[in-house]
C-alpha cells in the first residue's frame, strides 16, 4: 500500500473531486483514478459511489478514512524524527590495525565520543585480509589498515596516506651517532620486530632477501606500541611506522636511523564495503580520520 495512493484518497476525499484532486497534487485526472483503482482493490472494497458528477465515500471508505490519516501522520512523524535526529545512535564498528590503534586511537576515540555520545564505538585490531572478511560479511563498518594499497572493486576508499617506516635504536646505541647507515650494517643487531606476516614486517624480509640480507629477531611482538618502549629501554633496534614513533617514542630516549639504501613506504587506508549504507557515525569518523571538520556539532547539555 503507498503512502501517494493514500494521500490522493485523503485529497478526493476532502474536495470529492477527482479532478480537483489531481489538480491540487499535480497529477493527470486518470494517474488519479488510476492510484484510487489500486488503492480500492488492496483493500478489496470500494471506496467512493462515483454518480453523475458527484463523489462520496462508500461506507467502506468512511472507515478507511480514519485510517489513512493515521498512515499519514505515522509516516510524517517518522521522516520528521529521522530528519531532525540531532545527533548519531547506534554502533560503529571498526577494525584497526594495531599500529594505528596506539598512535590514533587516543586522540580520535574521545572526539568521536565528544561527537557522537548515543553511539558504541566497537574496535577491534585485525589484518588487512582479516578486515577484508569481516566487510563481506557485515561484521564491521569500517576498516582502517596499514598495508600495501588495497584495491578491490567491491571496496570505497575513503582515506589513502602513504606512510614511511623506518629504522629506529636506543639513544645510546653506536649506530644512532653513525648516520647514515647502510642495510649491510644492521645485520647481527639485535632486533625487536612485529610478528612475521605483518605488512611491513614482510615488506622488510622482502627487501633484505632481494640483497641475500637477514636481520637477528630477539622479540617478536603484535604490539608495536610495546616494541617502542623495548627500545627505549636499549634492548634493541626495530622497524616500525613513522607516525608511531612521533606518537609513542620518547625522542631522547631513541632515534631515528637514517637506511637511504631501505626506504619502504606502506599505505595507511581507511575503506568501507561500496554496499554498505553510510551512516552518521561513519560520516563522523571518516571526517575525524581525515581532519576535517565536524560535520554537525554535538548537541549542547540538558
Amino acid at each position: 500500500m503507498e503512502l501517494r495512493n493514500i494521500n490522493t484518497f485523503l485529497h478526493v476525499a476532502e474536495l470529492h473531486s477527482f479532478s480537483q484532486a489531481a489538480r491540487e497534487l499535480g497529477y493527470s485526472q486518470s494517474a488519479v483514478s488510476a492510484q484510487i483503482a489500486q488503492l480500492e482493490s488492496e483493500l478489496e472494497a470500494p471506496l467512493f459511489d462515483r454518480v453523475g458528477k458527484t463523489v462520496r465515500l462508500t461506507d467502506a471508505g468512511q472507515i478507511f478514512l480514519d485510517y489513512a490519516r493515521a498512515l499519514l501522520t505515522t509516516a510524517r512523524q517518522a521522516r520528521s524524527a529521522l530528519q531532525a535526529a540531532p545527533m548519531a545512535q547506534g554502533v560503529l564498528r571498526v577494525a584497526m590495525a594495531d599500529s594505528l590503534c596506539s598512535a590514533f586511537l587516543p586522540v580520535l576515540a574521545p572526539r568521536f565520543r565528544a561527537l557522537c555520545p548515543q553511539v558504541e564505538l566497537v574496535l577491534r585490531t585485525a589484518t588487512t585480509g582479516e578486515m577484508l572478511n569481516l566487510l563481506n560479511t557485515n561484521q564491521i563498518d569500517l576498516g582502517y589498515t596499514l598495508d600495501l594499497p588495497v584495491a578491490q572493486p567491491h571496496l570505497v576508499m575513503a582515506l589513502d596516506e602513504p606512510e614511511p617506516i623506518r629504522f629506529v635504536a636506543p639513544a645510546g646505541h653506536p649506530l644512532a651517532l653513525k648516520q647514515p647507515l647502510s642495510l649491510e650494517e644492521l645485520t647481527g643487531q639485535d632486533f625487536l620486530l612485529t610478528e612475521r606476516g605483518m605488512s611491513y614486517r614482510e615488506a622488510l624480509e622482502q627487501a633484505l632477501a632481494a640483497r641475500h640480507l637477514s636481520l637477528r629477531p630477539v622479540v617478536e611482538l603484535g604490539s608495536a606500541a610495546l616494541l617502542c618502549q623495548l627500545v627505549e629501554r636499549g634492548l634493541g633496534l626495530s622497524f616500525l611506522p613513522e607516525y608511531l614513533l612521533r606518537a609513542c617514542l620518547d625522542p631522547q630516549r631513541a632515534a631515528v636511523l637514517e637506511v637511504p639504501d631501505c626506504r619502504i613506504e606502506m599505505h595507511r587506508q581507511l575503506f568501507y564495503h561500496k554496499d554498505k549504507w553510510m551512516t552518521a557515525q561513519m560520516e563522523q569518523f571518516i571526517a575525524l580520520v581525515r581532519g576535517e571538520e565536524p560535520q554537525f556539532p554535538p548537541p549542547s547539555a540538558g
